[in-house]
């Protein structure tokens, strides 16, 4: 068994794949992997998905299997449901006219020469048979990938004019697979950076989050500087383009709250609001950011209320980027941490509520001894509800009588 095989057979949704493929064979149509998988496996590693190429119809993939989804029947993509996976299959097919710099207007299905031919780079256009167990190759894109170079299919103008986000694309294979850059697609890739503006808010966002955890990620954004395509969208990042790497970041969030650290108020809103994050998202970064800017005014505050802002995501992230860094602060956030895990990592339902001052403060003074008990209460210098009634029954004296 081939090294390729062993690597495809290994992914959990091999069995998946291998009932489409023997039911496909069986009514007389081909089944190929196509795509990622087949470079990863070349690459020695296993990719995210499995994805088929087939020369059925999706109207003859709809009547072969009982559950399928149609996730862009138009053009030929179909997704099938079988033995606990969702696998994408898509027939062979050649597009017509790009319009919008994003989809054809419509396709004609094809053969699998053909449908590598309508790809982006030669080493994304390489399919297994998996009858045969043999790679096919009608682009090259072995060579390519054995010689580590990253380049389209074809001319390079034409596949960025088809698909705009395939310039950025570009910058992210380039990142994902630690390749260098053909010349010529580098050149096309320089002269046409401008139609990156006119790629979607959210595909952007995607793409981008996918840069920055790549293995390369200096290489991509490199080369996203050197082809102007980090001046059309981030010109901030020229200012300041050294990555401070991952810092142990889970979430695209994370990450693109790292790619903006460094930037103003204005351009930090105009990025969020590029990149269309979710209403969360965006209030998680704008928080780490302003802790980043100035973390002297959070380390002043009293540890009650710094424990209070410790459940916000943005907050928690900004301090844990801090420790991850060696800043300064690190004995602050040490002893912050360890009293952070003393509460279990939650903040406890206070031992008093409105309830207990109702008559005898009124407005803003409720919420400032409301407070101000929690804040006691997070340092352990109240205790119980008893010692906060206690507590309450001075404070009021004092607000009375002082």
């Amino acid at each position: 068994m081939s090294e390729v095989q062993k690597i495809l057979e290994s992914h959990p949704h091999w069995p998946a794949v291998e009932v489409i493929y023997h039911r496909l064979q069986a009514h007389g149509y081909k089944a190929f992997l196509a795509g990622g998988c087949v470079r990863d496996a070349l690459l020695g590693i296993q990719a995210n998905d499995l994805d088929v190429a087939t020369d059925a119809s999706p109207d003859q993939i709809e009547g072969l299997f009982e559950k399928t989804v149609n996730v862009g029947k138009i053009f030929g993509v179909m997704r099938v449901l079988v033995e606990g996976a969702d696998i994408e299959v898509a027939t062979f097919r050649t597009d017509g006219t790009y319009q919008d710099g994003r989809r054809p207007e419509g396709v004609q299905f094809s053969t699998p020469e053909q449908d590598a031919e309508r790809r982006d780079f030669t080493v994304n256009a390489l399919f297994y048979d998996l009858g045969t167990k043999k790679v096919l190759d009608f682009v090259n894109g072995e060579a390519d990938l054995r010689q580590g170079l990253l380049k389209t299919v074809g001319i390079p103008d034409r596949r960025f004019q088809e698909d705009h986000l395939r310039l950025l694309r570009a910058a992210r294979f380039v990142g994902q697979l630690d390749f260098r850059l053909d010349p010529q697609t580098f050149e096309a890739l320089k002269r046409m950076s401008s139609l990156v503006k006119t790629v979607s808010g959210e595909r952007l966002r995607d793409e981008m989050g996918k840069i920055l955890k790549s293995k390369a990620v200096g290489k991509g954004l490199q080369i996203m500087e050197e082809s102007d395509l980090m001046a059309h969208l981030f010109p901030f990042r020229l200012r300041d383009n050294r990555w401070e790497g991952s810092c142990g970041a889970k979430s695209p969030w994370q990450l693109l709250s790292l790619f903006v650290r460094q930037t103003t108020k204005d351009e930090l809103v105009a990025t969020l609001q590029l990149l269309k994050l979710s209403g969360k998202e965006q209030r998680a970064i704008e928080r780490a950011w302003e802790l980043w800017q100035n973390p002297a005014a959070f380390f002043a505050m009293n540890l009650g209320k710094k424990l209070q802002k410790l459940p916000d995501e943005g907050t928690l992230w900004a301090l844990q980027v801090l420790e991850f860094e060696g800043s300064s602060w690190q004995q602050a956030l040490i002893d912050l941490f360890k009293e952070w895990d003393l509460l279990q990592r939650h903040i406890p339902a206070p031992f008093l509520s409105g309830d207990d001052v109702k008559g005898q403060l009124t407005g803003r003074a409720i919420g400032a001894c409301l407070e101000e008990a929690l804040e006691l209460q997070l340092e352990r210098k109240l205790r119980s509800r008893d010692e906060a009634l206690q507590w309450l029954k001075e404070y009021l004296e004092r607000e009375t009588h002082g």
